[in-house]
């Protein structure tokens, strides 16, 4: 990582011509669709790019590999899965919660860092929700997407990055906190529902 990181700032002045830019979302959606950590990204594209544009480039390529992999998800994974759901009643529990909880449940997982960016992406696929309910979702990912380019914005050298810990501040741990209840709450109530309703 640290050898990536440095051959990266070598090639910074690169980085910050239209290609370079298109060469960086690239990256970006390659890392979400192979399930691999991004923050890093994010924070290097603050570093690169600053607070406002470098959060404006994560945002665009985050959108657009989660985008990929909820219809590669559900193109060649949802219906094999479907036998499986038949199989097992709590995936089909779980399928259901989800689709009822719709934007709601999506956007809150989004703002809670409990929940994994990347296989989100997939498991959204897997199951019944709207790409509209999907996509608007993905606004859940603003506020932790300008900590985290803002905090690489801050870095003076790839040095100074690379000793950069995971970004954490109380408004988003509250945010968080409050959003990882509320899935579980809401998670709770309709899978109450759905049992009373069966």
């Amino acid at each position: 990582m640290n050898i990536l990181l440095e051959n990266i700032y070598n090639s910074s002045f690169f980085f910050n011509t239209g290609i370079g830019i298109f060469s960086f979302v690239c990256i970006y959606i390659l890392i979400v669709l192979l399930i691999l950590p991004a923050s890093w990204l994010s924070l290097l594209s603050g570093f690169l790019y600053g607070s406002y544009l470098g959060s404006i480039i994560v945002f665009i390529s985050a959108s657009i590999g989660a985008s990929v992999a909820f219809f590669v998800s559900k193109s060649f994974f949802a219906k094999k899965l479907k036998n499986l759901f038949s199989r097992y009643p709590k995936f089909s529990v779980m399928e259901k919660i989800v689709e009822k909880g719709g934007l709601k449940l999506i956007f809150l997982a989004r703002l809670s860092p409990i929940f994994p960016f990347s296989i989100l992406n997939y498991f959204y696929g897997l199951n019944n929700i709207k790409y509209r309910d999907f996509a608007l979702g993905l606004l859940g990912i603003i506020p932790g997407t300008f900590l985290y380019c803002s905090i690489g914005s801050l870095a003076k050298s790839i040095k100074e990055l690379q000793n950069v810990q995971s970004p954490s501040n109380l408004y988003m741990t509250i945010v968080g906190i409050v959003a990882t209840f509320l899935v579980v709450y809401f998670s709770a109530k309709y899978s109450r529902e759905y049992f009373e309703n069966s």
